[in-house]
């Protein structure tokens, strides 16, 4: 009996020291936890890259690979289409920690611009430098004006207007100013009329024939601009002629 005491003794020592262990343990595990509630053992993953899809796509691939996903608001963008994803952070190959989150960025299309001032520009400068601009050249359209022919007047939207890239600029361009008067060439024959309209600075436009009209074929009937009219330089007059005698 005497020999069992210290036995037993040491044995309640031990029971002891694996209790207080185990409750060091523990204790260590909540704490952890408490401290740090995320899992202790994480997954990594190389993000995708989703520059180009539709949001819709972009969200559901980011999300299937375990990542939250933040939609920022849309910017613009002159070649990624709209609703189509231009910019991601952090960008495809980053390597991440589930459940981290990617926010992406979707087209908003491209910006309207302004339609560049080119009056006063020669034509073939103004065009260039509308085209450089973003927008197409549409209509060329004449008039008279104190301006020296060939130079932009205006154009079709007026320069300032915002347009979106590609719309059509039509251009106004001076014939120069309208201080030549027009010759009379009625009662002429064609070929008459047509030198004396050249003499003048003047050129023959469109030409059509009345048939049945008194007189040789090929006579000069009307005219417009009428005798007398100030016009610019090579502007058109328009002639008819007498046809064939039925």
């Amino acid at each position: 009996m005497g020999g069992g005491w210290p036995r037993t003794v040491q044995g309640r020592q031990r029971l002891t020291a694996a209790i207080l262990l185990g409750g060091a343990v523990v204790a260590g595990y909540l704490l952890t936890v408490l401290a740090y509630p995320a899992p202790l053992i994480v997954e990594e993953r190389s993000v995708t890259r989703v520059l180009g899809l539709a949001v819709p796509a972009a969200r559901a691939a980011l999300e299937d690979q375990g990542f939250k996903v933040q939609v920022e608001a849309p910017i613009p963008d002159p070649v990624i289409p709209a609703g189509r994803i231009v910019w991601q952070d952090p960008p495809s190959e980053i390597v991440l920690e589930e459940p981290a989150t990617v926010r992406i960025v979707p087209s908003a299309g491209p910006a309207a611009v302004s339609v560049p001032d080119v009056s006063q520009f020669e034509l073939g400068l103004g065009r260039q430098v509308i085209q450089a601009a973003g927008f197409r050249i549409g209509r060329l359209d004449t008039i008279p004006s104190r301006t020296e022919a060939g130079i932009i007047i205006d154009t079709r939207p007026s320069s300032g207007s915002m347009r979106l890239p590609g719309t059509t600029v039509d251009v106004v361009v001076s014939r120069g100013p309208a201080d030549i008067r027009v010759p009379a060439v009625v009662g002429l024959r064609h070929e008459d009329a047509r030198l004396r309209l050249e003499a003048a600075g003047l050129r023959v436009g469109n030409v059509r024939t009345r048939e049945g009209a008194r007189g040789p074929a090929g006579l000069v009937l009307d005219q417009q601009p009428a005798a007398g009219i100030l016009a610019p330089r090579d502007a058109r007059v328009h002639l008819v002629l007498s046809g064939e005698q039925p």
